[in-house]
C-alpha cells in the first residue's frame, strides 16, 4: 500500500538539510547564550546571526525579532500583553481565526474586555468595511490572520491596515496583530511593508522543526512572563539555539524556493480539483474559490462530501494510506469544531462533512491523481452506505 501525507497545514515534514543543521548545532554549540564564557558567547553569536537573517528574510529589524516556541505562543504573548493595560478596552477578532488567537481573545473577555467577532464573506475573506464599522474610540487591538488554515483564503491585510490607520490617531493607536503561520514561506511576507504591529511565525509549517517560532513586534510589548530577561524581556527562558538555527535555515530555503514551490502547488491543486469535478456531490469550500483561485493559498483546500461525516472519511482514507484531516490539528482530538468554516459562509451540515487536504513541495501531480481516484472510489461507496 502506498502512503501519502496530505496534512502539511498541521505540520510539514522537516527538510533533511534543516534536520542536519539542528543536529549539528545541538551537538556542537553547547553553551547558554546568556553565559559570558567562550561557549556562551559562541551560542550568543549564532543566536544573533539567526536573528539578523530572519529579520532580513521577513522585512523586519533585528530588534523586532523574538524567538518563541511557535505560533501559538507568539499569538498568546500578544493577547496577554493587553491584560497589563491600565483598564480594559475593545478588541476585534474575526470568527474564523485559529484557536491560538480565538481562545486568547476569550481570556480578554474574562478580564473585562469587549470583543467584537466578525464573520467572513461568502468567499471566506473578511470585508475590510466590516472591521471599519466595528471600530470604536476605545478599540486597542485588531487581529487578522494572513492565510486561513482551513479554507486557504488569503485575507486582505493590506486593505485592513490602511483603513485602520486612516481611522486611528496618534493618541489612540490601534495594535494590529497578524497570525501569518500559514503564509510565511509560501507567499511573500514583509513586516515593514505590511505596516502591522506584530506578526506570528511557526517553523514547522515550512519544513522547520516543531516547537520554535518567531514573533515580530514593531515596538516592545509588556509581558506577563518574567524570568531571566531573554528576548528583550518579552519571552524569558534559555533560547532553543539548535531549533532557532534550524528554523532560520528552513526559512531561507522556503524563501529561496517560494516561487518554484508555489507553481508546483498550483499545478498539483488544479490536478486534484479537475479530478474531483467528476463527483457531483463534492463541494469545494468555500464554493466562491472556483471563480477566484488566486485569492487562496494553493497549499490548502477544504472539501465536503455530504452527508458523509468528515471524520469517517478521514479514517477511511487513512486506512488506504492517505493522511488528511478534518481541519485544524489544534482541535482535531476534541469534539468536531466547525466554527472556522461556518464563519466563512459554510452551513453546519456541509462543514460537518468536510475534510482538509494540505500539500507541500514534495507532493507530485501523479501522487495527487492517485489520491483523487481513491477518494472518489471510497466516497462512492460511502454515499451508498449513507442512503
Amino acid at each position: 500500500m502506498k502512503y501519502l501525507y496530505l496534512d502539511w497545514a498541521a505540520t510539514s515534514p522537516i527538510h533533511p538539510e534543516v534536520a542536519k543543521v539542528q543536529k549539528k548545532v545541538a551537538e556542537e554549540v553547547v553553551g547558554n547564550p546568556s553565559s559570558i564564557h567562550t561557549w556562551g558567547m559562541e551560542a550568543r553569536d549564532l543566536l544573533e546571526s539567526c536573528r539578523a537573517k530572519c529579520a532580513r528574510l521577513l522585512g523586519a529589524k533585528e530588534k523586532q525579532v523574538l524567538f518563541t516556541a511557535g505560533g501559538s505562543e507568539s499569538n498568546n504573548l500578544v493577547f496577554t500583553s493587553f491584560l497589563l493595560k491600565a483598564s480594559p478596552g475593545h478588541a476585534i477578532v474575526p470568527f474564523f481565526e485559529h484557536a491560538s488567537v480565538y481562545e486568547p481573545s476569550r481570556i480578554l473577555e474574562r478580564f473585562g474586555w469587549e470583543v467584537t467577532r466578525i464573520p467572513a464573506g461568502m468567499d471566506g475573506r473578511i470585508e475590510p468595511e466590516r472591521i471599519g464599522e466595528a471600530l470604536r474610540k476605545n478599540t486597542a487591538l485588531v487581529a487578522l490572520m494572513l492565510v486561513n488554515n482551513e479554507t486557504g483564503a488569503i485575507q486582505p491585510v493590506g486593505d485592513v491596515v490602511r483603513m485602520i490607520r486612516n481611522h486611528g490617531t496618534d493618541q489612540r493607536p490601534i495594535h494590529i496583530h497578524v497570525d501569518a503561520v500559514q503564509g510565511v514561506g509560501k507567499i511573500p511576507v514583509n513586516f515593514q511593508e505590511l505596516g502591522v504591529d506584530s506578526l506570528s511565525v511557526s517553523g514547522h509549517k515550512f519544513r522547520g522543526p516543531r516547537g520554535v517560532g518567531i514573533l515580530l513586534v514593531r515596538k516592545p510589548l509588556s509581558s506577563i512572563l518574567t524570568g531571566g530577561g531573554q528576548e528583550y524581556g518579552m519571552r524569558p527562558g534559555t533560547e532553543n539555539v539548535p531549533g532557532i538555527a534550524a528554523l532560520t535555515r528552513a526559512l531561507e530555503l522556503a524563501v529561496e524556493g517560494m516561487e518554484k514551490n508555489r507553481l508546483q502547488a498550483e499545478r498539483t491543486l488544479q490536478t486534484l480539483l479537475a479530478r474531483l469535478r467528476k463527483c457531483p456531490q463534492c463541494r469545494l469550500l468555500p464554493e466562491a474559490r472556483w471563480n477566484n483561485p488566486s485569492g487562496y493559498s494553493p497549499y490548502i483546500v477544504s472539501l465536503s462530501f455530504p452527508p458523509v461525516p468528515g471524520e469517517v472519511l478521514v479514517r477511511v482514507m487513512n486506512e488506504r494510506g492517505y493522511g488528511v484531516s478534518t481541519g485544524s490539528a489544534c482541535s482535531s482530538r476534541k469534539k468536531r469544531d466547525t466554527r472556522v468554516l461556518e464563519a466563512s459562509g459554510v452551513t453546519s451540515s456541509i462543514a460537518f462533512s468536510s475534510i482538509r487536504v494540505s500539500i507541500g513541495p514534495t507532493v507530485t501531480e501523479e501522487q495527487i491523481e492517485e489520491f483523487a481516484d481513491v477518494l472518489l472510489k471510497e466516497t462512492a461507496i460511502l454515499f451508498q452506505v449513507a442512503k
